[in-house]
């Protein structure tokens, strides 16, 4: 933290990747991700998602990674991962 009481934000990359999403209930949406972190990501969709809602994330063929998406606007979203990932 810093003399302010905040965390330091983590670096963040500007990227633009091919994934799918798959909601809770099984739904797959094909998103694009445009921001990524250690700690979070920012997307596109063809769809509204939902704040609050646990996602996976899954880029290519590697294992899905799950998150948590923290806000919505429209098409557009970013959240944070529930377990670390390795950029």
């Amino acid at each position: 933290m810093d003399g302010r009481g905040y965390r330091p934000r983590a670096a963040r990359v500007r990227i633009r990747l091919d994934a799918v999403l798959t909601e809770p209930d099984g739904c797959c949406i094909d998103v694009v991700i445009t921001n990524l972190s250690k700690d979070g990501f920012r997307l596109q969709s063809r769809a509204e998602l939902v704040s609050g809602e646990e996602v996976e994330l899954q880029v290519h063929k590697r294992p899905p990674v799950r998150g948590r998406i923290q806000w919505t606007r429209r098409f557009e979203a970013g959240g944070v991962f529930l377990e670390p990932v390795a950029l």
